[in-house]
């Protein structure tokens, strides 16, 4: 997705964007915090970002396009995976609670947190992890950081990391038998631990228009971006079919 990346020993060279300065900043927090599970920034050479290389493997389907279930190695449909990035995801948010910005020209949404909000990665899924030894243990990609609703990001990763999607994509992801999608949610949100496992369904709705503007901004043809946007539509109309099902495992 990121043109111009090179690895250079433990560095990677990234280009700069416009919101990189508040990227930068956000990961500092988060290194002074001892979160370990995000790159360190090290330096700025010209156009490009120098950030740690997190060593590990990413799940991360070359092949995928909208329509396709994003495929998914064996170790990262294990329930216990799973949990693992609930958990994580709760790291991270916990360490982003005491982060208050100077710089907020975030790519997507420049602006400070409102009440209730925190600054936190803005695209987790498996494509952004970092797994080893089968379990996630970091995240990379924080171009999309920036304020979150923190129940509207576990909502989004929800869709990624249980993952949410009729049968046919989750055969094409890789699961065989199909998985019990109730019943993973809720090992995925209590790992997390949300207190009212109930929240997450009107923030799956409201986690998809993210989504939207994200695929708004890439530089896609009038075709891929009708092609993605119908996809964000038939995610939504499953999920309106399924919500009674997930509301009576929660």
């Amino acid at each position: 997705m990121t043109q111009g990346l090179v690895r250079r020993g433990d560095r990677v060279l990234r280009p700069l964007g416009s919101w990189s300065p508040a990227v930068h900043e956000y990961l500092r927090h988060l290194e002074s915090v001892d979160f370990a599970g995000a790159p360190r920034v090290l330096d700025v050479e010209e156009d490009r970002e120098v950030l740690t290389y997190l060593d590990g493997e990413v799940a991360v389907d070359p092949a995928w396009q909208p329509g396709r279930g994003h495929r998914l190695p064996d170790h990262a449909r294990r329930d216990e995976a799973l949990i693992a990035a609930g958990r994580l995801i709760s790291e991270l948010h916990q360490a982003s609670r005491g982060f208050h910005p100077m710089h907020t020209d975030y790519r997507f949404h420049p602006c400070p947190p409102r009440p209730g909000q925190i600054i936190s990665h803005g695209d987790l899924g498996p494509w952004n992890t970092v797994y080893r030894q089968g379990l996630p243990a970091a995240f990379i990609d924080f171009d999309s950081a920036g304020p979150v609703d923190p129940v509207d990001e576990l909502a989004a990763a929800a869709w990624n990391f249980v993952p949410l999607a009729p049968g046919r994509l989750l055969q094409e992801a890789g699961f065989d038998p199909l998985p019990d999608l109730p019943a993973r949610l809720r090992l995925f949100v209590d790992a997390y631990g949300l207190p009212d496992r109930r929240a997450i369904l009107p923030a799956l709705q409201r986690s998809i228009l993210p989504a939207v503007e994200r695929v708004t901004a890439r530089p896609l043809s009038p075709a891929e971006t009708a092609d993605s946007l119908e996809y964000l539509a038939r995610e939504l109309r499953w999920l309106h079919t399924v919500v009674p099902v997930l509301e009576r495992a929660l």
